[in-house]
C-alpha cells in the first residue's frame, strides 16, 4: 500500500493554524518591546532630570543675588569676588532660555588673558542700577568678552522666578520641561542664594 499524502485542506488548515500562531507572537513580542522601551524613556527622563538639578545646583548654588528676572531670563550676581560691595560685570551671569534650541544657557564674561589688570578694572565699572543690566551685556558682547555655555538642553521651555522683593531674594526656581520621546517631563530646582550685602544699588 503505497503511503497517504496531505489533501489540500489539510495543507491550509496547517498553514492557516501557522499564521495564527505566528501573529500571536509576533504580537506579544511587540508588547514586550513597546514596555522595555517605555521603561527605558522613563528611566532616560529621570536620568536627565537628576543630572541636569546636579548640574544646575552646582553651577549656579554660589549666586549672591537675584537682580533681574523674567520667565526666559535672569540676571545673578555670582557676589562679591572683587571686595567692593558693588556689582561689577565680571560678577554678572545672565541665564537665558533658547527656545528655538530648547536650551537653557548661562553666559559671562571671561577677559582675555593678555589684557592687564589696568584694562580689567577700566571695562569693570561697578553698576549701580538694574537698568544698565543690559547696557553691560551688550558691552560685553560687541568686545567679544562673553562666554557661552549650555546648562540643559532637551528642553520644550523653561521659566525662571525667584523670592521677592528681589534685592532679599534667597532662592532662585528653575521649572523645566524636557522633551522625551514618551512626552514632556517636568522638573524644578531650587538654587539658594548666600546673599551677600550690596551697596548703592537701585532694583
Amino acid at each position: 500500500m503505497s503511503p497517504r499524502g496531505f489533501t489540500m485542506i489539510e495543507l491550509l488548515l496547517s498553514l492557516a493554524i501557522t499564521a495564527v500562531v505566528a501573529a500571536g507572537v509576533a504580537a506579544m513580542l511587540g508588547g514586550l518591546a513597546t514596555g522595555i522601551a517605555l521603561g527605558s524613556d522613563a528611566r532616560t527622563g529621570l536620568l536627565a532630570t537628576a543630572a541636569t538639578h546636579g548640574r544646575l545646583v552646582e553651577e549656579l548654588a554660589g549666586a549672591g543675588r537675584v537682580l533681574a528676572v523674567t520667565d526666559e531670563d535672569a540676571i545673578l550676581w555670582r557676589g562679591d569676588l572683587t571686595p567692593s560691595s558693588l556689582v561689577e560685570p565680571s560678577e554678572l551671569q545672565w541665564i537665558t532660555f533658547d527656545p528655538e534650541h530648547g536650551e537653557l544657557r548661562r553666559s559671562s564674561i571671561r577677559f582675555p588673558e593678555d589684557w592687564s589688570t589696568i584694562e580689567r578694572l577700566v571695562f569693570d565699572r561697578p553698576i549701580t542700577q538694574a537698568s544698565q543690566l543690559s547696557k553691560e551685556w551688550n558691552r560685553a558682547e560687541s568686545r567679544g568678552l562673553l562666554e557661552h555655555e549650555t546648562l540643559a538642553d532637551g528642553l520644550l521651555r523653561a521659566r525662571l522666578s525667584a523670592t521677592l522683593p528681589l534685592i532679599d531674594a534667597s532662592e532662585f526656581r528653575i521649572d523645566l520641561t524636557f522633551d522625551l520621546a514618551t512626552g514632556p517631563v517636568e522638573a524644578t530646582t531650587m538654587v539658594v542664594c548666600h546673599g551677600d550685602q550690596l551697596s548703592e544699588w537701585n532694583p
